[in-house]
């Protein structure tokens, strides 16, 4: 016996549609469909002993979420002594993906201020986030030009990327390159001395 079904699997956001699941069932095999990207997100066959298992590495819902920063350790819109801020919202670092306003003009992404040394870092990307790391792992054992030492928070990443997941995720933007599309997106680092 063959079936199909049809049911709502989410909604994408600001009202740009409905996303829906196909699930097609035999005695042999059950695939589910959604229909954003025709994107297969389960697909349950028998093994030899008849048991039947996904082998699709997938997710059940929209999952995904773009939250507001404000009033959260994740509020860097404005300037922050980094060690200080840590401290106050006991938070052991950040390794996280910043989603920035879309566009593919360049456009300001962040600002670092050294006040040991008046260095200045801003970034400027046409990418839609950056990924902020500030060294969680570095514990003491790496040791750099001239036997400098790397603890903990001693450096940090900004790398402006696409958001985690997106492939997944319908509601984040796109970032299949599809044949005949051209992957352009540039990163500027301006160094300056305040």
């Amino acid at each position: 016996m063959v079936s199909v079904t049809r049911a709502v699997f989410g909604e994408l956001p600001l009202g740009a549609g409905t996303v829906e699941k196909f699930q097609l069932q035999s005695d042999q095999l059950r695939v589910d469909i959604i229909s954003w990207g025709c994107t297969i997100t389960a697909l349950e066959v028998k093994d030899r002993q008849g048991r039947a298992s996904d082998v699709v590495l997938g997710f059940d819902e929209l999952e995904g979420e773009i939250a507001s920063v404000q009033g959260t350790a994740f509020d860097l819109r404005k300037p922050v002594k980094l060690g200080k801020h840590l401290q106050e919202f006991h938070v052991n670092g950040f390794d996280h993906n910043f989603c920035l306003k879309g566009s593919k003009e360049k456009r300001f992404c962040a600002r670092v201020h050294h006040a040991g040394s008046g260095r200045v870092l801003e970034v400027y990307t046409t990418q839609p986030g950056v990924q902020f790391y500030t060294g969680n792992f570095l514990d003491g054992t790496l040791k750099g030009k001239s036997g400098a030492v790397y603890p903990k928070h001693s450096g940090f990443c900004l790398e402006t990327q696409s958001w985690p997941d997106a492939i997944n995720q319908p509601h984040f933007a796109p970032v299949l390159l599809k044949p005949g599309e051209e992957y352009d997106h540039t990163t500027w680092f301006k160094f300056s001395v305040a």
